[in-house]
């Protein structure tokens, strides 16, 4: 019954008018769905990521997820339902979390996007991707005229870049965006 009513559990946005930066997942594990809070999974970096980068100046967990704005900082996932992994998203929600993403970004304007995760560079910009591998840090692409910089999935299921790696690409966030 737990999972079913984390399933259906929507989260909150954290959103500001005219951030420096615009984080954007793509949707909430079980374990954020059940606690109602983002990024709450206990092997998922991104809340030690925004400290060591700078971002913020106070650790902060999960529970503090409604506080960014204090920072300038707002969070979003283009997906509002949760699942056990992305292989259980269609492309018809993908389609329509775009939309909703593009206009809370033409109402908040953000100073930059930044995409947390490559999946979802490839599903938003598939024609400026190709077979190559991606770069993490700004990108050539634009959402709402905004440009969208390339963080790497901050989960502990994410093997594919080491903590050191994601760090260089928050710091370099920071700077990029003028945040902080």
């Amino acid at each position: 019954m737990a999972t079913v009513q984390a399933r259906s559990r929507r989260l909150p946005d954290h959103l500001c008018p005219k951030a420096h930066i615009l984080f954007v997942g793509i949707n909430p594990g079980l374990r954020s769905a059940a606690v109602g809070h983002h990024f709450a999974g206990a092997s998922n970096r991104f809340w030690k990521l925004l400290f060591d980068s700078g971002l913020v100046d106070q650790r902060l967990t999960y529970e503090d997820d409604w506080r960014l704005p204090k920072w300038r900082l707002g969070l979003t996932n283009i997906i509002g339902r949760s699942s056990v992994g992305i292989g259980e998203l269609c492309p018809a929600e993908y389609q329509a979390g775009i939309n909703t993403l593009v206009r809370k970004i033409r109402r908040y304007r953000p100073r930059t996007v930044a995409l947390l995760g490559v999946t979802i560079y490839r599903r938003l910009f598939p024609h400026l991707c190709g077979m190559k591998l991606l770069d993490l840090g700004p990108t050539r692409a634009r959402l709402a005229g905004v440009p969208v910089f390339l963080l790497p999935n901050p989960s502990g299921r994410n093997a594919h870049y080491s903590y050191e790696a994601m760090l260089r690409a928050f710091r370099r966030l920071r700077k990029e965006a003028g945040a902080q």
